[in-house]
């Protein structure tokens, strides 16, 4: 989600807990009630102070309406990356893309034991593949990542046709040699 993004869904979700805590705090208070209810009805009365609560109300609702379409939008790729041809469209879903990630990096003969895929949009149209992986023990790890990397990149853009950007790969955990024990 770009900067821009973050900014509204911030500003909304502070707006949000400002009301939230006056309607908390009307409820709990007779005091506060009656003078929001007294402030409402001195607003009511005067044009400019309706003018300017139309106003304000106004902007409200078109920050509110915004960032609910961005945190819909800003979704995982809107689940599908579109590719046109001279028949039609064809739709590859995020799933499919992740899995392909998946089966590229266990198959990249690399030491990788199980992993898990994350895509998102990239810049300029690309994908960014994001794996968090665990390694098998007595393994080359920046030589693996370097494989698994290479393989990823080479897979989804040989079976999708969409451009990989970059592929980063964590390892989050070497099993650990576990000792046999013979009878």
């Amino acid at each position: 989600m770009n900067r821009w993004a973050r900014f509204v869904l911030i500003v909304f979700s502070f707006l949000l807990a400002v009301i939230f805590l006056v309607a908390i705090l009307s409820m709990a208070s007779k005091e506060m009630l009656s003078g929001i209810v007294s402030m409402m009805v001195n607003i009511a009365q005067r044009q400019s102070s309706r003018t300017v609560a139309f106003i304000v109300s106004l902007a409200g609702f078109i920050v509110a309406s915004v960032s609910l379409i961005i945190a819909v939008m800003a979704g995982r790729l809107r689940k599908t990356r579109i590719r046109s041809n001279e028949i039609g469209h064809i739709e590859i879903g995020v799933e499919a893309i992740e899995n392909i990630a998946l089966n590229a990096a266990k198959i990249s003969q690399s030491g990788v034991k199980t992993a898990k895929a994350r895509v998102s949009a990239g810049k300029g149209g690309s994908l960014s593949v994001k794996l968090i992986v665990q390694a098998f023990p007595d393994v080359e790890i920046p030589m693996m990542m370097a494989r698994v990397q290479e393989r990823v990149k080479k897979d989804i853009e040989k079976y999708t046709g969409i451009e990989v950007g970059d592929v980063q790969v964590r390892v989050s955990k070497v099993e650990a040699i576990s000792p046999r024990v013979e009878r």
